[in-house]
């Protein structure tokens, strides 16, 4: 069964309890997060906390994810480095803030000596991440496990913006040069950005709808019931496999084929094959 990647949810790595409950809780994916949660005077006690961690939960069927601090600060270096030997190949899965093509040069080079392995969250999230992105030449850290995720409060930040209306429409290019260059390079599709009111879960719903109708695989989530609402928004419904089964139908009918009133061809049967896989997988 392939895995779910429609949640992400964050737990401050200096609180080991949360970060367990994390684990046990009904996200897709958790992370354990070394930076924005963590205050500068705990940065290495929650280190600390984080290998600890790792090493408890080694034979756990769940894998969490790790979001270092930015390569570039005082602690990002040390954090990625130091807790490389702490998680076996398969198990080491990274979440870089800030990414650039500064960052990805400094992994890059990390990676030709040696020093770094495992799977790859980049976060894109400053002016500068998104025009390096759109100017690539090649898929950043070519050959591995590489996803991207948008960081629309630091991306709004960084350029003195304020806050978006309902619809977001003030970030339509920077998503839609996410999904792109995903698609593009090959990578799976990109995870959403946090939707901070966690108390809005009408407002969660259709900001998550949106980024599905975008191209976007999930959504970073900070709250446990936020996953609800994002996992509904990301998950197909009912009437949706209905009408992917009637497509599959109609096109393996031969000759020109109509479904509501509009044609099926490749695009469309291909939508109907991705729906139904979805709940194959469920049933797998």
């Amino acid at each position: 069964m392939a895995e779910r990647v429609r949640s992400w949810l964050f737990s401050p790595a200096d609180r080991p309890d949360r970060c367990l409950k994390a684990l046990a809780s009904e996200a897709d994916q958790v992370i354990w997060d070394l930076e924005d949660a963590v205050a500068p005077e705990a940065k290495e006690d929650a280190r600390r906390a984080v290998r600890d961690l790792l090493a408890r939960t080694a034979d756990s069927p769940r894998v969490p994810w790790v979001r270092v601090n930015g390569l570039f600060t005082p602690w990002g270096a040390e954090d990625l480095l130091s807790l490389q030997d702490a998680v076996s190949d398969a198990r080491a899965r990274w979440l870089v803030p800030k990414a650039d093509a500064r960052t990805v040069a400094r992994l890059e080079a990390w990676r030709a000596e040696g020093r770094i392995r495992g799977q790859w969250l980049l976060l894109v999230e400053t002016a500068r991440g998104l025009d390096d992105l759109a100017r690539a030449e090649r898929p950043w850290l070519a050959g591995e496990a590489v996803r991207l995720a948008f960081g629309a409060l630091d991306y709004q930040a960084d350029l003195g913006a304020a806050a978006p209306g309902p619809d977001e429409a003030e970030l339509i290019v920077p998503r839609h040069l996410l999904t792109r260059r995903s698609r593009v390079f090959g990578w799976p599709a990109p995870v959403d950005a946090v939707y901070p009111a966690y108390r809005d879960p009408e407002g969660l719903r259709a900001a998550a709808e949106r980024a599905r109708r975008f191209g976007f695989a999930g959504k970073m989530v900070i709250h446990p019931d936020q996953i609800g609402p994002v996992h509904a928004a990301f998950s197909p419904t009912p009437a949706e496999r209905e009408w992917a089964e009637r497509v599959l139908a109609a096109s393996q009918a031969g000759g020109a084929a109509a479904v509501d009133g509009a044609m099926v061809d490749r695009p469309v049967v291909e939508r109907a094959r991705q729906i139904l896989a979805f709940f194959e997988a469920d049933e797998t």
